[in-house]
């Protein structure tokens, strides 16, 4: 079973998050694997959540890490084709996680398949995780629960939808409310009230101010941090006035910015408008910029000419770094635009293309 197959097969499991359920995938990559004579491993790290493990050789190694679970797939009837079909068109594989990123998952396993008889000199480990698109669970239980797992791993590479690029800095990023409280009142006779929605309404005047501050400074690879009022909420009828608004808002960061960096902005411009408010910082991550000397790089890029490039997007390269002390770097087959939209498609060449420099880079670094 070649990688096109294989991600046609990943494709038609469907393990969209929400609900999230990675069960069935979970075995299919398991059962795949056990076919090959590879010792696998199935985690359930919450009810019907589950990572698949398994590892080759022994020594300081390379670990390859992918997310079994996808965005949901929307409106079916939106969808060129079935987005649970895997059905291929003009040399494109279409379906929901075919870029992001069964392709991915599909080319590591037709890599790992084309050398399962070779002998392993260092470790190879396979961590084929759950609860990406959301909360990062799967990989945070293996790395909070189940350090022995990634013992003696150097490296790591991630198979993300990066266009064949790989992505060795991304930006951080964390969730802000911001929580006005007003008064109600009659709809009839406002000024009994305080609206709460005025003074969510000057407050992202003053983060519309915030945005073009934050151009001023730029990271070389990643270019400037971002600001975006994503969501709001506020009021409960036409003729009342409103005694709550509630605002989302997302951040994106670039090295040499923190926590502190964001809550003092948030804090300035409460301050300025004399405004108070409950502000809360949540899912907070870091941003990476990983040395482009790094030898896991060095040896991609001699394989293959392989762009270098940064993105604003976070994956689990950070987590991972942060955390388990592993420097990884995202390189993948997916599209990276192709990532949560109708009509998802993946390249059969850049499936082609990405088991070959896996295999190859496996080659170079565990045997």
């Amino acid at each position: 079973m070649n990688e096109i197959v294989l991600t046609q097969e990943l494709v038609r499991i469907n393990s969209e998050n929400p609900p999230g359920n990675e069960r069935e995938i979970a075995k299919y990559i398991k059962d795949f694997l056990e076919d090959l004579k590879i010792s696998t491993e199935l985690i359930e790290f919450e009810k019907n959540r589950f990572d698949v493990v398994a590892s080759i050789g022994n020594g300081k190694g390379l670990m390859f890490n992918g997310h079994m679970d996808t965005v949901p797939a929307g409106e079916l009837n939106k969808w060129k084709y079935d987005p649970f079909e895997g059905r291929i068109a003009g040399r494109k594989i279409y379906g929901r996680g075919a870029s992001d990123m069964k392709g991915g998952i599909a080319s590591i396993l037709a890599a790992v398949k084309n050398l399962s008889r070779e002998k392993f000199k260092k470790k190879l480990l396979l961590a084929f995780v759950g609860d990406e698109e959301v909360a990062l669970r799967g990989s945070k239980y293996l790395i909070e629960k189940k350090k022995y797992i990634l013992k003696d791993i150097k490296y790591g590479l991630i198979g993300e939808s990066s266009t064949m690029k790989a992505r060795f800095a991304q930006k951080g990023v964390t969730d802000i409310k911001v929580k006005f409280k007003g008064k109600a009142a009659h709809g009839s006779k406002p000024e009994l009230g305080d609206n709460a929605i005025y003074k969510a309404a000057d407050f992202i005047q003053e983060v519309r101010k915030l945005i073009e501050e934050l151009k001023k400074k730029k990271n070389p690879v990643l270019g400037s941090g971002t600001i975006n009022v994503g969501v709001i909420r506020g009021g409960t009828k036409v003729n009342v006035v409103p005694e709550f608004c509630d605002l989302e808002i997302d951040r994106r960061l670039i090295p040499g910015e923190n926590i502190k960096t964001i809550t003092d902005q948030i804090k300035r411009i409460l301050k300025k408008l004399r405004l108070n408010a409950e502000v809360e910082v949540y899912n907070f991550r870091l941003p990476m910029q990983l040395d482009k000397n790094l030898e896991l790089i060095k040896i991609l890029r001699n394989i293959a000419k392989i762009e270098l490039v940064g993105e604003p997007g976070y994956t689990e390269a950070e987590l991972f770094y942060r955390d388990a002390n592993i420097p990884c770097v995202s390189f993948g087959p997916g599209i990276a635009y192709q990532a949560h939209v109708t009509d998802e498609y993946i390249p059969v060449k850049n499936l082609q293309k990405a088991t070959k420099i896996y295999e190859e880079l496996i080659r170079r670094v565990c045997l």
